[in-house]
């Protein structure tokens, strides 16, 4: 592909059984986009999709140049129904509803950005009956985000940005830095006493058949710990439980899917179901077995995952989003997610910017009597 002013034609895709032979040109794509992440695979999204999909419409539009696919908006349209009973509906990222995805973004061969343009174009035309276009998760780093707000500053929408998620990631490389972290004297402290109190262990599962036999173990941990939480575990629903077999089955295949387990006495302490994708780990579903809380397995697990990532020279260990204290104490860089609403309706906008003004003027108030503000504030 040359650079220079390209014809870029798309097509909205509305069943994954229309393009059987779709993931050998998204692989072929990905591998010319140096800035997209797992969540921006073919096989990510065909397993979300078969799990959670059935009550959205696929809205996947493709851009292409010649022959060649240069562009995809892994979009779909999903709807709410307000407090006062009327359904809303959103053209979003498929992924973003259920925070299964904690990076959304388009795919564009870096050669063609005409193909930005064009796939936004196509997604603001196909999306005319909802109420607003909704990108989430949008990670401030992507230079797709600066290139859309121009895009969308010339067309004059209406636009709004929020600030959405911290995404702490250390950036490896420094190794004296990178060990010093991982050593830690909680995380050396806590590892010693499993050390001595017996067999301690860390294992990377090599196959499909292993992590399998222990994802069970793994949902019921997640559950176990959760349940002393606010937060009911995700796996208590057998749909959650089927994504993630199948991402076992469909990921594992492609060298990306990691899952660790850290053995004390031959028994699961702790479990990690992650990713490793261009030489970046990213931190995804951890668990431990909460009956070992106070010697704090989870800082045990953080330990053995930063020592390998480190010793496979990977350049990045990935926290991905959320403001959880134990992250910031082993990142190095605090990225951002946003969230970009496009608004249909000019009453809606202002609405949204007259209900955000208003959370920001009770902010400051409560700032200024010496309050405190939760993160999800």
């Amino acid at each position: 592909m040359t650079s220079g002013i390209v014809r870029v034609r798309t097509t909205r895709v509305e069943s994954w059984d229309s393009v059987p032979d779709l993931g050998e040109a998204w692989d072929d794509l990905l591998d010319r986009s140096p800035n997209c992440s797992v969540f921006q695979t073919f096989p990510w999204h065909v397993c979300w999709w078969k799990a959670f999909g059935a009550p959205h419409d696929l809205l996947l539009i493709l851009a292409h140049a010649g022959s060649d696919l240069v562009g995809i908006a892994p979009m779909m349209i999903t709807r709410d129904e307000t407090p006062h009973g009327r359904v809303r509906k959103r053209a979003c990222f498929i992924g973003s509803p259920n925070h299964a995805s904690d990076y959304c973004d388009f795919i564009v061969d870096p050669e063609v950005p005409e193909a930005l343009g064009a796939l936004v174009d196509e997604v603001f035309a196909a999306s005319s009956q909802c109420d607003r276009l909704e990108l989430s998760h949008f990670p401030g780093h992507s230079p797709n985000r600066v290139r859309i707000l121009e895009h969308l500053g010339n067309r004059r929408a209406k636009t709004a940005v929020e600030f959405e998620a911290d995404a702490p990631v250390r950036i490896l490389g420094d190794t004296e830095a990178d060990l010093k972290a991982s050593n830690k004297a909680s995380l050396k402290r806590h590892t010693n006493y499993f050390k001595k109190a017996g067999d301690l262990r860390f294992h990377q599962c090599g196959s499909e058949a292993e992590i399998l036999s222990y994802l069970d173990q793994f949902f019921e941990q997640h559950k176990t710990r959760r349940e002393r939480t606010d937060s009911p575990s995700q796996f208590l629903d057998p749909v959650q439980r089927s994504f993630y077999r199948d991402l076992v089955r469909d990921v594992f295949p492609h060298g990306w899917l990691r899952f660790h387990v850290v053995l004390f006495n031959g028994m699961p302490l702790a479990f990690h179901f992650g990713f490793e994708y261009r030489k970046r780990f990213i931190w995804y579903k951890p668990t431990f077995d909460v009956q070992y809380t106070p010697r704090s397995p989870g800082e045990v697990l953080i330990k053995f995952l930063l020592e390998d990532a480190i010793r496979k020279g990977l350049e990045e260990f990935d926290f991905t989003v959320g403001s959880e204290s134990f992250k910031y104490r082993f990142s190095n860089r605090t990225r951002i997610n946003y969230r970009l609403t496009v608004f249909r309706s000019a009453a809606d906008y202002w609405v949204y910017r007259g209900k955000s003004l208003l959370k920001k003027l009770l902010k400051r108030e409560l700032l200024s009597r010496g309050g405190a503000v939760s993160p999800q504030e």
